[in-house]
């Protein structure tokens, strides 16, 4: 069985630089391609819940743990104000970005 696909002319050009180099013909090559591409997507990849699982079940590194040094409350409330943050304009912003979000 035979299918015929369009590639755009620049990848083309670069696949007869590859098939030249490799001294085969160029639809040897795309074959090539396409097999070892479809093949490596045939792999058994675990699934969602297993990698899950592995992750659940991974011993946590004490070196990774940091105690907390201060309550957040109490370095919020010394935190500076940033008095030229307008919350209204931000908000307006923000409704902008995710209606554009939603759109794609």
């Amino acid at each position: 069985m035979s299918s015929m696909i369009s590639i755009p002319d620049d990848l083309t050009k670069k696949l007869r630089a590859k098939a030249d180099e490799r001294h085969v013909p160029l639809d040897a090559l795309v074959v090539d391609i396409l097999t070892d591409a479809v093949e490596s997507q045939e792999q058994d990849y675990p699934s969602l819940e297993e990698v899950v699982a592995e992750i659940k079940a991974t011993p946590r590194d004490p070196a990774n743990f940091q105690p907390a040094s201060e309550s957040l409350a109490e370095w919020l409330a010394r935190s500076p104000v940033e008095p030229s943050f307008n919350a209204e304009a931000w908000n307006r912003e923000w409704a902008g970005v995710e209606a554009m979000l939603f759109r794609i």
